[in-house]
C-alpha cells in the first residue's frame, strides 16, 4: 500500500510529503495501528458537499432614489444602494427640518 503523508505549518502550507519509501520505522508503526486504519477509512468516506445553486434572483435591481444608479437590492423594500446615499437624504432632510 502506498502512503503519501503531507506535514503542514501553522499557518496551513505544505511543508513536505512524505512517501512509504521515506517513512522510518516509527512512522510504520503509526500507519499499522488499528486507530490509524479506522481514522484514515474514515477520511476516505468523506465526500465533498454538494453545492446547491438558485435559479433566478430573488429581487431584481432597482435604481436608487439619491444617486438614480441601478443597483442589487439585499430586501424586498431597499431604496438606497449605499449607507453613503442613506446618511446624505437623511442629513438634506433634516436640514431643511423635515426628518421623516
Amino acid at each position: 500500500m502506498a502512503y503519501e503523508c503531507r506535514v503542514y505549518d501553522k499557518n496551513g502550507k505544505l511543508k513536505k510529503v512524505l512517501r512509504e519509501s521515506q517513512l522510518t520505522k516509527s512512522s510504520k508503526e503509526f500507519f499499522d495501528q488499528s486507530s490509524t486504519k479506522k481514522i484514515s477509512s474514515f477520511i476516505n468516506r468523506l465526500k465533498e458537499p454538494v453545492v446547491e445553486t438558485k435559479g433566478g434572483t430573488k429581487f431584481y435591481n432597482k435604481i436608487c432614489v439619491v444617486c438614480q444608479k441601478e443597483f442589487h437590492p439585499r430586501h424586498p423594500n431597499s431604496k438606497y444602494c449605499s449607507h453613503e446615499c442613506q446618511k446624505s437624504l437623511y442629513l438634506a432632510r433634516k436640514k431643511k427640518g423635515n426628518p421623516g
